[in-house]
């Protein structure tokens, strides 16, 4: 292998660069407040804006002003922490995140701005540059004195350099983050940090970090906690490592990909298991380093990545020790890449599932990685309504609309009461686009209908609004005539408190599902659902990074249908169960956290008498009293339970098998009852052909993976949408 084949890039890291849907970027609106106009911000540089832009969010969605905040191009200097606390559903954007700059000029180590109990907001398109100065871009930081947690929140297309940290978390619950096409130069400690053990599930996707010390990381620059997702995203020349863990959790790293990185990823000694998945990611170097240096107890799962390396004997490419308590760990390695063929894997452990791993691979064909495009500015026809209008005017605007190429309805912020369904009508292309969640259409009709109707529409989007069905009504019915092509795309839908289903999804077929960092809480029944005739094939609804809290069921496939679940943080206080598989289909798992709190002796998982496909891989369960059911009397159910670790219980009691057939797997699975990990034995079928098998779809399903667009489908696209109290908060059917 010549050496200078590695200073080339990949060609078929082209899928990196390219998300699963074009988002696009819609403003001005009158409704939005100018910082310039509205506050004689200067923007020039020069002048000290600090002043006026404190004001504009001391006042930011208060009474008689919007929740939205808009700064024009200009770079605004500011020397003093620009601060906020208590504040609902507020929005601050940018004009354009190249041109739009906030710029310290205050004293060293400070914070350029700090939220205390900031929830449900947004911010985009701004540079948020430090002058190699300041100790934080933004910091969320709630102290749990004030009011709100900061949750709820999205970062994207924005710009955040020449700072110690770009974005971070404090000790308290800064949880469930969208971080969309950010990115991050010169960070000398960290792109992003999580501060503590309640900063969950930020989800990061498409983001971009150049010569950082550390792109993501729990444990620089201090001792932090929390978890965090990294996807599709770009590492280039990390001086320390692109990804950092010193504290224990579930993790995962889909698709991404590094650059000539001092590593990929390091993970300090951990007195407890952290499951993590790492899948079809590609590392590239040319200076023969270790690019995974792992101490973490348990197992950890690579799935299908490529790293392509010098062929020295300098180092390993991974290197993975942990003999903490005098206990190894676990690892899986199915149909990776190694363009070395010697000093691969250094590991000392338990457990070591080695199946299609391949050596000595030739060098692709190169390109030079770039940062994800930001969303365009898009001018559409505009037609602008407000909470003055009832239903019907609202209704004749929509039909208006509709006889455009594309128009764009902007819901200015304020309370609809809606009696009657909006409905997008079949062939239309229309797009809803509110003020965040300030914008808010509630349901003041009659029972059994929808607040808004899509029907075979050839492109809608519903974007920054919030739905509240008032228990009467679904929130949002999609008629879908379920035709290849078609596709329903969701980031950031939040649901809440449905009396049936927080996502009904009924009878689909060929429509491609993809919902990515979906909130779905407090259901009565069961939370996300898939049915339809029995007799059909299915979709697979995918959803990448999740979280649920106290639903009574969050997951069911019925009548053949499939779902897969990427990352997913459960948690309940009651005594129901988190999955019930009773019927026939497929349920596959990959990342969770599963935590039942009540004594109830309950499965939190029960599979029983199931046809089809069931794969928990890399979760952890703090359930105590539950165990995972397993009863497969007529032996038509298949079950793998891959890395998994029992925080409560220290028996294999956890896993309660009913069934004395083969067609199951408990491998490289743990207990810990306090510091320390334990290995429990391996039960069931161990062989490399039932193992592929139950990982087929896992492995076939990336979140790269971009649909097929065809012009004459119907394309419907949910961003940042919360939806409340409905009978079906979404609910889509196939069209009768």
């Amino acid at each position: 292998m010549r050496k200078s084949c590695l200073f080339l890039f990949v060609k078929c890291l082209l899928p990196f660069f390219v998300s699963a849907q074009a988002e696009e970027f819609y403003g001005y609106f009158s409704s939005w407040t100018d910082l310039k106009i509205a506050y004689h911000a200067a923007g020039n540089g020069i002048a000290d804006d600090t002043k006026a832009m404190q004001q504009a969010l001391d006042e930011l969605g208060s009474n008689g002003h919007s929740p939205v905040l808009y700064i024009p191009k200009g770079v605004y200097r500011i020397t003093a922490t620009l601060t906020m606390q208590s504040k609902n559903n507020i929005v601050i954007i940018g004009e354009d995140p190249l041109n739009t700059i906030i710029k310290w000029d205050g004293e060293e180590k400070m914070k350029m701005l700090s939220l205390n109990g900031v929830a449900y907001s947004e911010y985009a398109r701004i540079t948020w540059d430090g002058n190699n100065k300041a100790l934080a871009a933004v910091a969320h930081e709630w102290d749990r004195k004030v009011q709100y947690a900061n949750s709820g929140t999205q970062h994207c297309d924005e710009i955040f350099k020449n700072v110690a940290v770009g974005l971070k978390s404090g000790p308290n619950m800064d949880a469930e983050f969208s971080i969309r096409r950010c990115r991050f130069y010169n960070c000398s400690s960290a792109g992003i940090f999580l501060g503590g053990p309640n900063a969950l599930d930020w989800w990061i996707w498409d983001a971009y970090f150049e010569n950082c010390y550390t792109g993501v990381s729990n444990n620089v620059p201090g001792n932090g906690a929390g978890n965090f997702h990294v996807y599709r995203s770009v590492f280039n020349h990390s001086t320390h490592a692109d990804i950092s863990l010193g504290n224990s959790n579930y993790f995962s790293f889909r698709d991404n990909l590094s650059y000539n990185s001092n590593a990929f990823f390091i993970a300090s000694q951990f007195s407890n298991t952290s499951p993590i998945t790492i899948q079809h990611n590609t590392i590239f170097s040319t200076a023969g380093k270790i690019m995974v240096d792992m101490y973490t107890k348990g197992n950890v799962l690579f799935l299908d990545n490529t790293f392509i390396t010098p062929d020295s004997n300098k180092n390993f490419v991974i290197h993975y020790e942990d003999a903490y308590k005098n206990t190894l760990p676990d690892l899986t390695m199915i149909g990776n890449s190694f363009t070395a063929k010697q000093k691969i894997i250094k590991q000392t452990t338990r457990s070591f599932i080695d199946i299609d791993n391949k050596y000595g691979v030739p060098v692709p064909k190169q390109i030079k990685p770039l940062p994800k495009a930001f969303a365009p500015l898009i001018k559409y026809k505009l037609y602008e309504v407000n909470n003055t209008m009832n239903a019907d005017a609202i209704q004749a605007i929509i039909n208006k609309a509709s006889k455009n190429a594309t128009a764009l309805i902007h819901f200015k912020y304020g309370v609809y009461n809606i009696s009657k369904t909006l409905t997008i009508s079949e062939n239309s292309s229309v797009l809803f686009c509110g003020d965040g969640f300030s914008t808010i259409l509630k349901w003041m009709g009659d029972s059994g209908k929808a607040v808004i109707q899509v029907n075979n529409a050839r492109q809608a989007i519903i974007k920054n609004v919030k739905v509240s069905c008032s228990k009467k009504a679904d929130g949002i019915l999609v008629y879908d005539n379920n035709k290849t092509g078609n596709t329903i795309y969701a980031n950031e839908l939040l649901t809440y408190a449905a009396i049936r289903s927080n996502l009904l999804i009924n009878n689909i077929t060929n429509t491609d599902l993809r919902f990515e960092n979906l909130q779905h809480n407090y259901c009565n029944a069961v939370s996300v659902q898939m049915s339809g005739s029995a007799s059909q094939y299915s979709s697979l609804l995918k959803i990448f990074g999740a979280a649920s809290i106290n639903n009574k069921y969050s997951y069911q496939v019925n009548d053949n249908k499939k779902m897969l679940v990427y990352d997913q943080w459960f948690e309940n206080g009651g005594g129901t169960n988190f999955i019930t598989l009773k019927d026939k289909g497929e349920f596959y798992m990959n990342g969770a956290k599963i935590a039942a709190a009540s004594k109830e002796k309950l499965p939190v998982i029960a599979i029983d008498s199931f046809s089809g496909k069931a794969v928990i891989a890399e979760a952890i369960y703090n359930t105590p009293n539950k165990t995972t059911s397993f009863n497969n009397p007529s032996g038509k159910a298949k079950m793998l339970l891959l890395g998994t670790l029992s925080w409560t219980d220290s028996t294999n009691n956890f896993y309660k098998l009913i069934s004395d057939t083969v067609d199951y797997g408990i491998l490289n699975c743990r207990y810990n009852v306090g510091p320390g990990s334990i290995p429990l034995p391996d039960q069931g079928n161990k062989s490399n052909t039932f193992i592929k098998e139950m990982l087929s779809t896992i492995r076939s399903t990336l979140v790269s993976a971009k649909p097929a667009y065809i012009k004459l489908a119907s394309h419907f696209t949910i961003d940042r949408v919360f939806i409340e109290n409905g009978i079906n908060n979404l609910h889509v059917e196939k069209t009768p």
